[in-house]
């Protein structure tokens, strides 16, 4: 399955922001919470924005492939929305507010397309 490369390459980048998470929390000594820590607060929200859509849009997309549609159009939903995660998360990191733009709008048209070729879908077989 063509759903499974992109999910290892998510779960590649969820690891990397889970340690960064980490990395930043021991650099500070901040156990719980974020104490208001410019750092902490993005590293904490690019892993957690990451972690609100990631799961949905596999959900998606693997939905898609399991009902047949040609493996170019899953490719291009994993790569329109490994790339848009991977610049949300750079975007929130560096405070970049026209990456975040990109990532979020690549992110919105992987789902959007996803439930509407599965609507699609169910209305014709």
């Amino acid at each position: 399955m063509i759903i499974s490369f992109y999910a290892a390459l998510l779960a590649f980048i969820y690891v990397y922001l889970s340690i960064n998470v980490v990395k930043v929390r021991k650099a500070n000594q901040i156990s719980l919470g974020t104490d208001n820590n410019e750092n902490l607060l993005r590293a904490t929200r690019a892993h957690g924005n990451f972690i609100e859509y990631v799961p949905f849009a596999l959900i998606l997309i693997f939905l898609v492939e399991y009902q047949g549609t040609s493996s170019y159009y899953i490719h291009a939903l994993g790569v329109l929305f490994v790339i848009g995660r991977i610049c949300h998360l750079t975007a929130i990191q560096q405070g970049t507010f026209q990456l975040r733009v990109v990532g979020m709008l690549s992110t919105f048209a992987t789902l959007a397309i996803s439930a509407g070729i599965l609507l699609v879908s169910s209305f014709i077989q």
